[in-house]
Formats: structure tokens, sequence, C-alpha cells
């Protein structure tokens, strides 16, 4: 068995993907077994998925670099926003994780609500098929 160039032109971005998820959710993994708080990486990743869901109602191009920046800019608030209340109230900060997530996912609803296309959008963006990422996708096309 070989690999032709078409096989390695769609491996290559995933495999790329791949890392990168790697790259990013184990530092996440490990603070979230460290802490004990599992839903936290729910919320966050919800959040993002917010970003992306703004961006697109926006108009931004789906595989743009804004569309990342949203995602990474809103993950990044959330993280700090939740880092703030787990100071201010250690004592409830597992429901407060879950009210950041209801709300995130109320308002991923409400967002594409106005969207014609927003039944599949949600479904795209909930799937995540990393086998079909676009190489423009990735941080490393310039």
């Amino acid at each position: 068995m070989s690999l032709d160039s078409a096989q390695l032109d769609i491996l290559w971005p995933a495999f790329l993907a791949g890392l990168l998820v790697a790259a990013t959710h184990v530092p996440l993994g490990m603070q979230v077994l460290e802490r004990g708080i599992v839903f936290i990486d729910l919320a966050i990743a919800q959040i993002a998925g917010v970003g992306v869901i703004y961006a697109d109602y926006l108009g931004w191009q789906p595989t743009g670099a804004a569309v990342q920046i949203a995602a990474l800019s809103a993950a990044l608030a959330c993280a700090m926003f939740l880092t703030w209340t787990d100071h201010r109230w250690p004592e409830v900060q597992e429901a407060i994780i879950g009210v950041v997530f209801v709300v995130a996912s109320s308002a991923a609803i409400l967002i594409l609500a106005k969207n014609p296309r927003g039944s599949e959008n949600l479904k795209e963006l909930l799937v995540g098929q990393i086998l079909w990422v676009n190489p423009r996708s990735l941080p490393l096309e310039a």
C-alpha cells in the first residue's frame, strides 16, 4: 500500500490540525484534572463557539483569521472571567461555570436563529470534522 499525492493532500492538514488540537488541549486538560472541575473546559469551548458564531453573524469569512481570533478572544475572556470568579467566590465556582455554559449555549442558539443556515452552521461547529480541515484554516498557512 502506497500513499499517493491525493491522499497526502487530505492527510497532512488533518495531521497538523490534530497536532494543534493536542498542543492546546493537553495543557487545558492537565489544569482541569488538577483542579477537579471538569465542566470548565466545556464552558470555555462553548464560549469559543459563540465567538465563531458571532463572527459569522458579522459576516466574516468562515476560514479567515478573524474568526479564529474571535474564538480565541472569547475563550481567553471567559477564562479570565472564570479565574476572577474563582478568586472572588470559590465556593460557588462550579455553579458559575454551569451558568456560563448555559448562557453561552442560549446565546449561540439566539444568534443562529436569525441565520437561514443556522442549523447547518451549528452542526458544522459541533461536529468538527478534523479529516476535512482546509489548509487555509490552519495558522501555518500564510
